[in-house]
């Protein structure tokens, strides 16, 4: 997730769509990056899905799809950060909606 704003003749365009999303999602992220680690998980399993609870629970005013994007960006971010260590999870374009 690049930071940087996007240039288009001369137009210079935040990248970022929701600037309450990009507020809560570095606090978002701290909360639920363990989830994502194979060596937290269970069994051989990593937790990601119990980021949707975490945030939903944490970020009592987000609505159901914006838990859903926060949850995907951290998923990707975490991917990003961790190449070597991120074989074991999906793709965050296979992420499944989850009802909270």
């Amino acid at each position: 997730m690049s930071d940087a704003p996007v240039q288009s003749a001369g137009v210079v365009r935040e990248r970022r769509g929701d600037p309450r999303l990009r507020s809560a999602f570095d606090d978002a992220f701290a909360m639920i990056e363990p989830f994502f680690d194979l060596r937290q998980g269970w069994s051989g399993h990593s937790l990601e899905h119990l980021a949707y609870r975490i945030v939903r629970d944490n970020f009592p005013d987000l609505s159901v799809e914006d838990v859903h994007t926060v949850v995907v960006v951290a998923h990707r971010v975490y991917i990003e950060r961790h190449p070597d260590d991120s074989d074991h999870l999906p793709r965050p374009e296979e992420l499944r909606r989850i009802r909270l």
